[in-house]
């Protein structure tokens, strides 16, 4: 998927994981901030996203926008986390560093009409839900096989109850029988390898 521009596929992005695009100008606390999009996420991850496009607003102007939301927010009282996508070149090192004590600043690196969805979902994933993947029939399989695995295991540590006859030292041996047992289970048993055959083998080569 491509949009027109940057900042319309960040806002389409975002808005199909289920943020809300508020209407802008943005209002705070009777202040208005001309910016190109904003969005708000609901609980677990209520940020105020602010978008911001560096190809069409000087960075400058971009900080003092984004920390006078910052200030309304905290007027406000507000614990929603402020978070600032981005969009076009890359600002200054000390534009970025004076905006990262304000709210999360998230570089997109859209310098040209249009981005594909998967590299915004990249950019962008620490505001997305994690996506995994889908089980399949194996996954299935050794899951039920290690829940197998560890409810015998469990039964046969119960069982040691019965040797408690015979002391400590009893008890730990057949302990370690056990775990000696699961693990010899886990290895599957490899060829023999005449180790000292190969290295004279090597050798005479």
């Amino acid at each position: 998927m491509t949009s027109a521009t940057p900042v319309e596929g960040v806002v389409a992005l975002l808005s199909e994981a289920g943020y809300r695009p508020l209407l802008v100008p943005l209002s705070i606390a009777g202040l208005s901030f001309d910016l190109p999009a904003a969005l708000v996420g609901e609980s677990p991850s209520p940020d105020l996203i602010l978008v911001a496009d560096t190809a069409f607003d000087t960075e400058q102007k971009i900080l003092r926008k984004v920390e006078g939301v910052a200030r309304a927010l905290d007027v406000t009282r507000s614990k929603r986390p402020l978070t600032t996508i981005l969009v076009g070149p890359k600002p200054s090192a000390t534009t970025l560093d004076a905006m990262t004590k304000v709210c999360r600043v998230l570089p997109v690196g859209v310098t040209e009409l249009g981005a594909t969805t998967a590299l915004l979902e990249n950019w962008l994933a620490v505001l997305l839900p994690l996506k995994l993947p889908e089980p399949t029939g194996d996954t299935a399989e050794s899951l039920g096989s290690i829940v197998n695995r560890s409810a015998d295991l469990d039964q046969n540590i119960v069982g040691l109850v019965a040797f408690a006859d015979q002391g400590a030292d009893g008890i730990q041996q057949h302990l370690h029988e056990l775990l000696n047992t699961a693990i010899e289970v886990e290895i599957e048993p490899e060829e023999d390898v005449d180790i000292g055959l190969e290295l004279s083998q090597g050798a005479s080569e």
